[in-house]
Protein backbone atom coordinates (compact mmCIF):
# COMPACT_ATOMS: atom_id res chain seq x y z
CA UNK A 1 0.00 0.00 0.00
CA UNK A 2 1.14 3.38 -0.81
CA UNK A 3 0.89 6.39 1.43
CA UNK A 4 -0.22 8.71 -1.38
CA UNK A 5 -3.79 10.03 -1.49
CA UNK A 6 -6.15 8.84 -4.22
CA UNK A 7 -5.99 10.70 -7.55
CA UNK A 8 -8.32 13.63 -8.26
CA UNK A 9 -11.21 13.20 -10.71
CA UNK A 10 -10.66 14.68 -14.20
CA UNK A 11 -11.76 18.26 -14.86
CA UNK A 12 -14.95 18.67 -16.80
CA UNK A 13 -14.70 20.03 -20.30
CA UNK A 14 -17.97 22.00 -19.94
CA UNK A 15 -17.39 25.80 -19.78
CA UNK A 16 -18.73 27.64 -16.76
CA UNK A 17 -22.31 28.85 -17.01
CA UNK A 18 -21.73 32.51 -16.08
CA UNK A 19 -18.91 34.57 -17.57
CA UNK A 20 -16.98 36.87 -15.20
CA UNK A 21 -18.63 40.23 -14.54
CA UNK A 22 -15.60 42.30 -15.48
CA UNK A 23 -15.46 41.02 -19.02
CA UNK A 24 -19.23 41.23 -19.62
CA UNK A 25 -19.63 45.00 -19.02
CA UNK A 26 -17.19 47.40 -20.66
CA UNK A 27 -15.60 49.80 -18.18
CA UNK A 28 -17.10 53.24 -18.49
CA UNK A 29 -14.47 55.96 -18.29
CA UNK A 30 -15.55 59.17 -16.65
CA UNK A 31 -13.51 62.17 -17.62
CA UNK A 32 -12.81 64.87 -15.07
CA UNK A 33 -14.66 68.10 -15.65
CA UNK A 34 -12.86 71.39 -16.05
CA UNK A 35 -14.02 72.53 -12.60
CA UNK A 36 -12.53 69.45 -10.91
CA UNK A 37 -9.22 69.91 -12.72
CA UNK A 38 -9.20 73.59 -11.76
CA UNK A 39 -9.86 72.78 -8.08
CA UNK A 40 -7.08 70.20 -8.06
CA UNK A 41 -4.71 72.79 -9.55
CA UNK A 42 -5.70 75.46 -7.01
CA UNK A 43 -5.32 73.06 -4.07
CA UNK A 44 -1.91 71.95 -5.37
CA UNK A 45 -0.76 75.57 -5.70
CA UNK A 46 -1.97 76.43 -2.18
CA UNK A 47 -0.19 73.40 -0.69
CA UNK A 48 3.05 74.21 -2.54
CA UNK A 49 2.88 77.86 -1.49
CA UNK A 50 2.26 76.83 2.13
CA UNK A 51 5.26 74.50 2.03
CA UNK A 52 7.41 77.29 0.57
CA UNK A 53 6.35 79.74 3.29
CA UNK A 54 6.93 77.15 6.02
CA UNK A 55 10.39 76.37 4.64
CA UNK A 56 11.29 80.06 4.53
CA UNK A 57 10.14 80.56 8.13
CA UNK A 58 12.16 77.59 9.33
CA UNK A 59 15.22 78.87 7.46
CA UNK A 60 14.86 82.38 8.96
CA UNK A 61 14.42 80.96 12.46
CA UNK A 62 17.52 78.80 12.06
CA UNK A 63 19.60 81.78 10.88
CA UNK A 64 18.31 84.01 13.68
CA UNK A 65 18.83 81.33 16.31
CA UNK A 66 22.40 80.69 15.20
CA UNK A 67 23.16 84.44 15.41
CA UNK A 68 21.76 84.58 18.95
CA UNK A 69 23.67 81.46 19.99
CA UNK A 70 26.94 82.88 18.63
CA UNK A 71 26.42 86.15 20.51
CA UNK A 72 25.52 84.29 23.72
CA UNK A 73 28.60 82.10 23.32
CA UNK A 74 30.82 85.18 22.98
CA UNK A 75 29.30 86.73 26.10
CA UNK A 76 29.76 83.52 28.08
CA UNK A 77 33.31 83.07 26.83
CA UNK A 78 34.18 86.56 28.06
CA UNK A 79 32.93 85.80 31.60
CA UNK A 80 35.69 85.09 34.16
CA UNK A 81 33.74 82.33 35.95
CA UNK A 82 33.16 80.47 32.69
CA UNK A 83 36.80 80.87 31.71
CA UNK A 84 37.91 79.49 35.08
CA UNK A 85 35.60 76.45 35.29
CA UNK A 86 34.68 75.65 31.66
CA UNK A 87 37.66 77.09 29.80
CA UNK A 88 37.46 77.52 26.04
CA UNK A 89 33.90 76.57 25.04
CA UNK A 90 34.01 73.73 22.51
CA UNK A 91 30.31 72.88 22.38
CA UNK A 92 27.25 74.87 23.42
CA UNK A 93 23.71 73.60 22.88
CA UNK A 94 20.42 75.10 23.95
CA UNK A 95 18.31 72.90 26.22
CA UNK A 96 14.90 73.57 24.67
CA UNK A 97 12.98 71.65 27.33
CA UNK A 98 14.48 73.53 30.28
CA UNK A 99 14.30 76.82 28.38
CA UNK A 100 10.57 76.27 27.83
CA UNK A 101 10.12 75.79 31.60
CA UNK A 102 11.72 79.15 32.48
CA UNK A 103 9.29 81.91 33.46
CA UNK A 104 10.89 84.76 31.49
CA UNK A 105 11.06 85.18 27.75
CA UNK A 106 14.70 86.32 27.92
CA UNK A 107 15.87 83.32 29.96
CA UNK A 108 17.70 80.51 28.20
CA UNK A 109 19.37 77.30 29.33
CA UNK A 110 22.53 76.13 27.57
CA UNK A 111 24.59 72.99 28.05
CA UNK A 112 28.23 74.01 27.69
CA UNK A 113 31.32 71.89 27.30
CA UNK A 114 34.84 73.23 27.42
CA UNK A 115 38.41 72.10 27.77
CA UNK A 116 38.27 72.41 31.60
CA UNK A 117 34.80 71.05 32.33
CA UNK A 118 31.12 70.84 31.47
CA UNK A 119 28.04 72.43 32.94
CA UNK A 120 24.69 74.07 32.41
CA UNK A 121 24.10 77.81 32.17
CA UNK A 122 20.69 79.21 33.10
CA UNK A 123 20.86 82.91 32.25
CA UNK A 124 18.89 86.01 31.36
CA UNK A 125 20.06 87.84 28.26
CA UNK A 126 19.59 91.46 27.25
CA UNK A 127 19.94 92.50 23.62
CA UNK A 128 22.30 95.39 22.98
CA UNK A 129 21.39 96.07 19.40
CA UNK A 130 21.53 93.49 16.66
CA UNK A 131 25.17 92.51 17.18
CA UNK A 132 25.48 91.85 20.90
CA UNK A 133 23.81 89.93 23.71
CA UNK A 134 24.63 90.87 27.31
CA UNK A 135 24.62 88.30 30.09
CA UNK A 136 22.39 89.96 32.69
CA UNK A 137 22.07 87.35 35.44
CA UNK A 138 22.62 83.66 35.51
CA UNK A 139 23.89 80.55 37.19
CA UNK A 140 26.57 78.15 36.00
CA UNK A 141 25.96 74.65 37.38
CA UNK A 142 28.89 72.31 36.92
CA UNK A 143 28.47 68.58 36.44
CA UNK A 144 29.34 67.94 40.12
CA UNK A 145 26.48 70.23 41.22
CA UNK A 146 28.58 73.26 42.17
CA UNK A 147 26.82 76.52 41.29
CA UNK A 148 28.43 79.85 40.42
CA UNK A 149 26.71 83.18 39.90
CA UNK A 150 27.06 84.80 36.50
CA UNK A 151 28.28 87.27 35.47
CA UNK A 152 31.47 87.38 37.52
CA UNK A 153 31.68 90.29 39.98
CA UNK A 154 34.58 91.86 38.08
CA UNK A 155 32.48 91.83 34.91
CA UNK A 156 29.54 93.49 36.70
CA UNK A 157 31.79 96.25 38.07
CA UNK A 158 33.31 96.81 34.62
CA UNK A 159 29.87 96.98 32.98
CA UNK A 160 28.62 99.46 35.60
CA UNK A 161 31.69 101.67 35.12
CA UNK A 162 31.16 101.51 31.34
CA UNK A 163 27.55 102.60 31.80
CA UNK A 164 28.59 105.44 34.13
CA UNK A 165 31.24 106.56 31.62
CA UNK A 166 28.66 106.48 28.82
CA UNK A 167 26.22 108.51 30.95
CA UNK A 168 28.94 111.05 31.83
CA UNK A 169 29.96 111.43 28.20
CA UNK A 170 26.33 111.94 27.18
CA UNK A 171 25.99 114.62 29.89
CA UNK A 172 29.19 116.30 28.70
CA UNK A 173 27.93 116.33 25.12
CA UNK A 174 24.63 117.84 26.18
CA UNK A 175 26.40 120.44 28.31
CA UNK A 176 28.76 121.40 25.50
CA UNK A 177 25.83 121.72 23.13
CA UNK A 178 23.95 123.92 25.56
CA UNK A 179 27.01 126.13 26.11
CA UNK A 180 27.57 126.51 22.37
CA UNK A 181 23.95 127.54 21.91
CA UNK A 182 24.23 130.19 24.65
CA UNK A 183 27.20 131.85 22.93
Amino acid sequence: MSSLPPPLPPLSSVPPAAPPLASSAPAAKKSLSGVAIGLIGVVTCVVLFGMLVLGALIWLMAIGWSLFADQARSALQADAVVQEHIGQIRDMRVDLYRTSLTPGSDEFVFDVEGDRGTGRVHATWISDGAEREILSTGVLTLRDGTEYTLPAEADVDADESDMETDADSQTDIKTESAESLEQ
